[in-house]
């Protein structure tokens, strides 16, 4: 099709899909915000499957309009493709985000269903890392490792007879199996076309790359590492009111230490020029042995845009007063709001232990997708022409993407219901490896703090499973046990090594008792008639001065020389 298309706009044949979809964007909405109950894998696998069902008739409804028939039909999905685009996907758009999350909410994090959220924060990731140009292998390696496990995950689920839980709810799965069997190849297609799109901007960035010079790469890496560094003060650098300054002391950064990093990158910026310069020929380029023609333009090209970059980053900064950069009166909101979201991020990487519930990061990837789509022709509307602080905004924009996939991939495989059990497991399991690698412990009473709680948490479990408050079996069974098993193991293990520094050290003792009374180790001197004597005599380790015998050679009356008052006295003397 051709000319630009209306996505506003909802045929008339879709308008009842749409409004159904709606419904359930709402439902959801509704069951992400309620915090007083947990939700349940059953609820969220039925969702899901009436979901695809509606999603199938949208696709079967668009092909028949366009007339893809037959064996092509069932090789392509239409939904999500530009050329027919709607309101309608955007709605499924947000239904499959948010059900990707709830997926990972119940534990169930190793489906393909779960991947949806995941690939729609990569796909803007590896955007946002086109755009800004500051990115090196170091950067795409993990994002394509993740891929590959995705791809992995995708075909696995399209074999036959794949399940991802071990729930013995027969009924429900039962009266869903239909569905789901008709549901299956329509939801491989959503999801591979999801997948195929990130591979495709993935090979984009990484073509990028591979163009520039090997003998150019060291050079422009370090240029990244400087630039990521500069833009990273320049987000610290932000004119704010003294009155909007945050109070969170992650962002209390002194004036002193920015001057002082932005004066270290000036210096090593200043180094990377002067190695450049001594390999530059008459013309200012840089001189690439055993290269194309081409290859040593663009590498050029590449190296001269990045060192502009931070040249004009550090001016902005070192010509700037005390509170940094002054932003375009139109993008400082902006910057302002994803500041904020970004803290809030950044808080919950720390505790999303305790505090993250996963659907909630579905307000946080809708906000920045708004704020992202303000952007026209790559850039945020400003009243200046220069676009000051663009780069800034796309920097934190790409911190957001980034700490989001971490959180996403940092979601374990249990259910939020028994969550607060893996926490405890947890915590026990990380106390006992640190206290086995600091040397274990020197008596069995050190360990009956973590004998008790392991026991409270065994105890726990019915028949060798964890049930929740409503009597359900939730996921993330394997998981907990395997956690707690481990735990076990690893309290066995230091009970076993106490018992062998026990043994040894008996065994040290006796092998003591029959030494010679004379220890060898005492320094021998030579007296008058030339016999070999002790230099001092074995003595006891604590003196008795009430010993009458020694009358003669000390005098107990000398109130200098000895106390009444212990060694343990003298040391708690001074907390009295």
């Amino acid at each position: 099709m051709t000319g630009i298309r209306d996505e506003t706009v909802v045929p008339k044949d879709e308008e009842e899909l749409l409004n159904y979809f709606l419904d359930v964007r709402v439902q959801l909405s509704k069951m992400k915000q309620d915090r007083k109950q947990f939700l349940h894998s059953k609820d969220v696998r039925a969702t899901y499957q009436r979901v695809l069902t509606k999603v199938r008739e949208l696709d079967e409804l668009r092909k028949r309009k366009l007339g893809i028939m037959g064996a092509n039909a069932a090789k392509i999905t239409l939904i999500h493709s530009p050329e027919v685009r709607t309101r309608v996907d955007s709605v499924i758009d947000d239904i499959f985000q948010l059900l990707c999350l709830s997926f990972l909410t119940v534990g169930l994090k190793n489906g393909a269903a779960a991947k949806y959220s995941s690939l729609s924060t990569v796909q803007s990731l590896l955007e946002h890392l086109d755009e800004s140009g500051v990115f090196t292998h170091h950067d795409l390696g993990p994002i394509k490792e993740r891929l590959d496990e995705i791809v992995g995950i995708v075909n696995k689920n399209n074999t036959p007879d794949t399940t991802e839980s071990t729930i013995e709810d027969n009924e429900v799965l039962e009266q869903l199996d239909a569905e789901k069997r008709a549901n299956k190849v329509e939801e491989y297609l959503l999801i591979q076309a999801k997948l195929q799109s990130c591979l495709t901007k993935y090979q984009e960035v990484k073509d990028k790359l591979e163009a520039i010079p090997e003998a150019l790469q060291p050079f422009i890496e370090q240029l990244f590492q400087i630039r990521r560094e500069l833009l990273s003060l320049a987000a610290l650098k932000i004119d704010i009111d003294d009155s909007n300054k945050s109070k969170d002391p992650l962002d209390a950064v002194s004036e002193d230490d920015i001057t002082d990093a932005l004066e270290d990158l000036k210096e090593r910026l200043a180094e990377i020029e002067r190695m450049l310069n001594q390999d530059c020929n008459e013309d200012g380029k840089i001189i690439v042995v055993g290269e194309s023609e081409n290859e040593p333009e663009q590498g050029n090209s590449v190296l001269n845009g990045l060192l502009d970059d931070c040249h004009d980053i550090i001016n902005d900064l070192s010509h700037k007063t005390n509170k940094g950069l002054v932003l375009d009166p139109m993008i400082k909101p902006i910057y302002e709001e994803v500041s904020k979201i970004k803290a809030t991020l950044e808080n919950l990487l720390v505790t999303r232990r305790w505090a993250l519930r996963e659907t909630d990061l579905f307000t946080y990837q809708k906000r920045l997708s708004e704020l992202d789509s303000l952007r026209v022709n790559s850039k945020f509307p400003s009243q200046s022409k220069d676009y000051k602080g663009q780069a800034v905004l796309l920097y934190l924009l790409r911190r957001c993407y980034a700490l989001i996939y971490k959180l996403l991939e940092s979601s374990e495989p249990v259910s939020e219901s028994l969550q607060h059990i893996h926490n405890q497991s947890s915590a026990v399991r990380r106390c006992l490896l640190e206290l086995k690698r600091m040397g274990g412990v020197d008596h069995e009473r050190e360990l009956y703090p973590y004998q008790m709680k392991l026991a409270s948490l065994d105890n726990m479990r019915v028949d060798g499973k964890f049930y929740d408050a409503d009597g359900n079996i939730p996921e993330g069974q394997g998981t907990l046990n395997v956690l707690l098993a481990e735990c076990f193991d690893i309290l066995h293990e230091m009970k076993i090594e106490l018992e062998l520094r026990e043994e040894e050290a008996q065994a040290e003792s006796q092998c003591g008792a029959n030494k010679p009374a004379i220890d060898k180790n005492i320094q021998m001197t030579k007296d008058t008639s030339n016999c070999d004597i002790p230099a001092s005599r074995q003595a006891a380790r604590y003196l008795d001065v009430y010993d009458y015998s020694l009358s003669s050679h000390y005098n107990f009356n000398d109130e200098t020389n000895y106390s009444y008052s212990s060694y343990e006295d003298d040391d708690t003397a001074n907390y009295e």
